[in-house]
């Protein structure tokens, strides 16, 4: 029996790599979660692979894309009951795709597929929330101790965001943040790791516990944001907290304004229903450049009222 314990993708691509090619079944490996890794004895893999016993004539092993690209996702799951279950999962199916076939993933009804796709959607869903719901703050004097040393000096503008995913997903998260706020320096900070970009460059550091950040001034224009777009007569509780479940609300500066504005649907929907129309080109009546604009496009995209047909001008 052979004992690894691993803690990213990686690290058990490399032992899966050389499992295969010395023909050790799943049967003869345990994988151990980090927090035991002292209570057993971890195997070497130069012990394994016996280079007179090559395991096939090629010696190599063709593995669909689609499972390493699962396999990859599902390691950012976290099972808090087992936290090595996955790489176990994982090794066994990598060496059922080796032997019977890359069909088994179609196999849905397979336990073990089973498992791989509900830890692909878990963390799938976690990288959602997190995109839609860090919200920065601001930090000019860098009172937060917990940014990098590459951050920011002095008065420079940095912000930071605290957020608590469920699963380790800030690495492969990192880059949408990068892409969007490009011009900003800013750090995220979660327990399991910090992603940090100075403009320039991205760096990753260890996690952290929660830092005290203040409220900055941008929060004044989340509410105003949020109380603007909400519609009374298009509430449905039920369904907001199923997109946006309460345990994200303390990342959302807006959530205080849930409770009020969900209290008072009611009435201002009733408001809205007594209240006269509204005159339709109230916007139009107002401004002649509002008027000039539209008249140019009816005029470009005039329908002939006797055919139907549009009778489009080159722009």
């Amino acid at each position: 029996m052979y004992s690894f314990s691993v803690t990213d993708f990686d690290g058990w691509r490399t032992i899966a790599r050389t499992l295969l090619q010395a023909n050790v079944a799943p049967s003869n490996v345990s994988w151990q979660p980090p927090e035991q890794q002292g209570l057993f004895s971890p195997s070497s893999l130069e012990a394994i692979i016996d280079p007179a016993k090559p395991v096939s004539s090629s010696g190599t092993h063709t593995i669909p894309r689609e499972f390493l690209q699962r396999a990859k996702q599902a390691a950012c799951f976290s099972d808090i009951k087992d936290s090595a279950r996955k790489w176990s999962i994982l090794y066994s199916l990598l060496w059922r795709i080796v032997n019977d076939g890359k069909e088994t993933l179609l196999l849905t009804s397979d336990p073990e597929v089973r498992y791989l796709d509900s830890m692909c959607k878990a963390v799938s869903r976690d990288k959602h929330k997190m995109k839609a719901f860090v919200r920065f703050q601001q930090v000019v004097n860098h009172d937060v101790e917990v940014v990098s040393p590459e951050s920011a000096e002095g008065n420079a503008e940095y912000y930071v965001a605290w957020f608590e995913p469920s699963h380790a997903i800030i690495e492969s998260v990192a880059p949408f943040f990068v892409k969007r706020f490009t011009g900003m320096s800013w750090s995220i900070l979660t327990p399991g790791g910090c992603a940090h970009w100075d403009t320039a460059q991205l760096t990753l550091s260890e996690g952290v516990v929660k830092p005290d950040i203040d409220t900055d001034a941008f929060d004044i224009f989340w509410k105003a944001y949020y109380r603007n777009i909400f519609n009374p007569a298009r509430l449905k509780e039920q369904a907001m907290r199923s997109e946006m479940p309460k345990k994200y609300w303390q990342y959302l500066p807006e959530a205080t304004c849930i409770k009020n504005l969900t209290r008072g649907a009611a009435a201002i929907t009733a408001q809205m229903i007594d209240a006269p129309a509204t005159n339709s080109n109230r916007a139009r009546d107002k401004s002649q450049a509002v008027a000039q604009f539209q008249d140019t496009l009816r005029l470009n995209n005039r329908i002939d009222q006797t055919t139907g047909t549009s009778t489009d001008k080159p722009r």
